[in-house]
């Protein structure tokens, strides 16, 4: 991945991983979500990055971000621990970029107290004029997440 050139990154592949879907009850307690959060606080940049699927992040993601609800209840440690922690956000579209994609994000940082700060949405169709400005974006990306890592 282009952004990652040059940086020490851990990637972590959610489909790889046991997320089941947030639950008013905790029963999910035991999946892999907590650690994953307990991961997470140790880092200060952290970037989701997701395919846009019908105008919107992925049911994997949004399941995702729907379990931060537990760092607001069972886990309130270390939704203390992710305050003033910078998110970005890496997406990719084939066809038209939705408009609004990145306010969940904004506004679940918001809610965490963490600072969104910004997304790259990568093209992946072909007409070359867009394939060309992926290459200026990914520049801008880079620098942005320099400036807060």
């Amino acid at each position: 991945m282009a952004v990652q050139e040059e940086r020490d990154f851990e990637i972590v592949d959610l489909s790889a991983l046991n997320i089941s879907y947030f639950d008013y009850e905790h029963a999910n307690a035991d999946d892999d979500f907590i650690p994953l959060a307990e991961k997470m606080r140790e880092h200060e940049v952290i970037i989701l990055v997701t395919p846009v699927y019908w105008y919107t992040m992925s049911a994997l993601m949004k399941t995702f971000l729907d379990r931060w609800s537990d760092l607001l209840t069972i886990r309130k440690d270390l939704g203390r621990g992710l305050k003033g922690k910078w998110v970005y956000v890496i997406s990719s579209y084939g066809t038209a970029y939705p408009v609004g994609f990145d306010d969940p994000f904004r506004l679940t940082c918001d809610y965490m107290g963490m600072h969104f700060g910004g997304s790259l949405h990568h093209y992946c169709g072909k007409d070359p004029v867009y394939l060309e400005q992926n290459v200026r974006n990914i520049r801008s990306f880079q620098q942005l997440i320099d400036s807060h890592d």
